[in-house]
C-alpha cells in the first residue's frame, strides 16, 4: 500500500493536520492584533465601512482569518456590525467617552480596595518604583511615553488585586482609552497634574488607606461632561485633520 507523503516524512496524518490547525490559529492571532492596533489608532475613520477584502490583501490572508478577527473585535467595543452593511469602525462621541471612563474609574476604585486588602509590600514597593522611574519623562515632555506609562502604572495597580477579572476588565477599556488618553497628556498642565495625583494615590496605597485611596482613584479618573467633550473633539480633529485642535 503507498504511503502518503506526510507518512513517508514520519508524520501520521493526525499530526499534520494539528500543525495546520496550529498554523491557522496563529494566523488568526497575527490578523487579529494587527486589526486590533489600527483600530486603539483609529485608522479606520469613526463610522467607516471596514473593507475585509482589501484588509485580507493588506495582510497577504484569506477573508477568514480577517472576518474571525472582525467578529472578535467586534466582541471588544471596537467595530460594530451594522445589518446588510457589514462591520464598521466605532464613533467617537462624548457620551461613550464619559462611559468608559466611567467604567475604567469603577474597576480601578474596587481593585484599589482589594489591593489595599491583598497586595504584598514587595510588589506594591514594585509597582511604585517602575512609575516613579519615569519622573524624568515630565522634564523631557514626552507625553506619549508618558501615556504608555501612566496606563501601565494603572494597569500594575489593579493586578496589585489579585483579581484576574478586574485585570481583563481594565486591558479592555484601557486599550479603548489609548488614543485618547495620550491625547489629554500632551498638554504640560494636565501631565503635572497627572505626577500630583499619582504620588498622592501612591501615599494612601502605602498607608493601605482604601477609602481615600479609592476616592482619590476616581477623582483622578472621572471625566465630567465638559472635559469629555473637549477630549472627543480633539481626538476627532487628529483623526480627520491631523491635529489636535
Amino acid at each position: 500500500m503507498a504511503r502518503s507523503k506526510t507518512e513517508q516524512a514520519g508524520h501520521a496524518p493526525g499530526d499534520a493536520a494539528a500543525e495546520r490547525r496550529g498554523r491557522a490559529a496563529d494566523s488568526v492571532e497575527r490578523v487579529y492584533a494587527i486589526i486590533k492596533e489600527l483600530a486603539i489608532e483609529y485608522r479606520f475613520r469613526p463610522g467607516q465601512k471596514i473593507n475585509e477584502a482589501e484588509l485580507a490583501a493588506q495582510l497577504s490572508v484569506s477573508r477568514t482569518p480577517v472576518r474571525a478577527a472582525l467578529n472578535r473585535l467586534e466582541r471588544d467595543g471596537f467595530v460594530l456590525t451594522v445589518p446588510n452593511k457589514g462591520f464598521h469602525a466605532r464613533e467617537i462621541t462624548p457620551d461613550a467617552l464619559r462611559d468608559l471612563y466611567e467604567l475604567r474609574a469603577a474597576v480601578e476604585r474596587a481593585a484599589f480596595v482589594l489591593a489595599c486588602q491583598r497586595a504584598s509590600e514587595r510588589d506594591m514597593e514594585a509597582t511604585i518604583a517602575a512609575w516613579e522611574r519615569h519622573n524624568s519623562l515630565a522634564e523631557e515632555g514626552s507625553w506619549a511615553k508618558i501615556a504608555l506609562a501612566d496606563e501601565a502604572f494603572h494597569m500594575a495597580l489593579t493586578r496589585l488585586s489579585q483579581n484576574e477579572q478586574l485585570a481583563l476588565a481594565l486591558e479592555s477599556v484601557a486599550s479603548r482609552l489609548r488614543f485618547f488618553r495620550r491625547i489629554a497628556l500632551e498638554a504640560l498642565p494636565q501631565r503635572a497634574k497627572t505626577y500630583q495625583e499619582h504620588a498622592a494615590i501612591i501615599d494612601a496605597l502605602r498607608r493601605r488607606d482604601a477609602a481615600a485611596g479609592a476616592a482619590l482613584i476616581e477623582q483622578h479618573i472621572t471625566l465630567s461632561s465638559a472635559h469629555a467633550m473637549e477630549v472627543a473633539t480633539r481626538g476627532l480633529a487628529r483623526i480627520f485633520f491631523g491635529s489636535a485642535a
